[in-house]
């Protein structure tokens, strides 16, 4: 009995001393038009004990449409294969800055929430949280506030909790007032891609850098973490003016003058995560699920970038 009293004692003191943080929640995007997995790609979920799949549905684009005015979705993912159910499934829908400037407000917010209600039922998946993203500009600013506040009312009413990405030009004193339940802030495509004297669009720290002194510690309080998992290759001529942009499995093959080859580099991701302020029950995002590039990156540089 002694033991016992003794070993309770222990746990006691234990939780007493712990910081309160717990290990991020692990989650993924899946940004196909298809969703397919390969054998691969599945087990890479299981191996790395993925917990949240934030699957893209439909993007909203510009188009003559009389229900939603000059945008409507498009480019609806088709499903070959049923969806993990060992896994919460949060869907994303991204807008083009160009349509967010054309919607029709609140019922715009209103065909969305019961068009994604009827995919997540149709494709058996509990519609917990929607997540929206957008390249929204100082221009289109105040548009995409009144959007996610009009989407947030229509999806409380059916309890579901509304997201936001946030790029890091959006990054200032009035994201605060971002009408969302919660923010991921994506830290790749940091750079200017077209410049020949560009390191590392994909993420480098300098270009990061500048941003980070509008991020505190209550500004991350309710935000998660998106990083990169993917490479390409960027194409320039002699002159060094931009060509194109070269997907990874091309990038041997590639004949071009000059080919600046760039990866998501877990040193880096690394670098920036001991910068940022994180609470410990954040979630870690990897953008995204892709035999082709995850098979670049070891199973113990995953594991890295999950645990912090």
């Amino acid at each position: 009995m002694k033991n016992i009293c003794y070993l309770v004692l222990v746990a006691l003191l234990l939780a007493g001393c712990s910081d309160g943080s717990s290990e991020p929640v692990r989650a993924i995007y899946h940004w196909k038009t298809t969703y397919n997995p390969t054998d691969y790609e599945l087990q890479w979920l299981r191996d790395h004990r993925v917990q949240r799949l934030y699957l893209r549905l439909f993007d909203v684009d510009v188009y003559d449409n009389d229900d939603y005015g000059n945008a409507a979705p498009i480019a609806t993912t088709r499903f070959l294969q049923p969806l993990p159910d060992d896994m919460e499934i949060v869907p994303v829908i991204y807008i083009t800055n160009e349509a967010m400037g054309r919607m029709l407000g609140y019922r715009v917010a209103e065909l969305i929430a019961e068009r994604v209600a009827k995919m997540a039922d149709c494709n058996g998946f509990e519609l917990k949280e929607l997540q929206v993203d957008c390249d929204w500009t100082e221009r289109t600013r105040s548009d995409y506030y009144y959007f996610c506040r009009s989407l947030r009312e229509c999806l409380h009413e059916k309890g579901v909790r509304l997201s936001s990405t946030v790029r890091l030009h959006q990054v200032d004193t009035t994201l605060a007032d971002l009408p969302v339940d919660g923010k991921v802030l994506m830290l790749y495509n940091t750079g200017n891609l077209r410049s020949p004297h560009t390191e590392n669009s994909i993420l480098d720290d300098a270009d990061v850098k500048p941003y980070l002194r509008h991020i505190d510690a209550s500004m991350l309080d309710s935000m998660d973490f998106a990083w990169p998992v993917f490479g390409w290759g960027v194409a320039f001529n002699a002159d060094g003016r931009f060509q194109r942009l070269v997907p990874s499995s091309a990038i041997a093959a590639d004949t071009s003058a000059h080919l600046r080859e760039e990866w998501g580099r877990v040193e880096e991701i690394q670098l920036l995560q001991r910068k940022l302020p994180m609470r410990g029950n954040h979630t870690t995002i990897l953008y995204h699920l892709d035999s082709l590039n995850l098979s670049k990156y070891t199973y113990d540089e995953i594991e890295e970038i999950y645990s912090r």
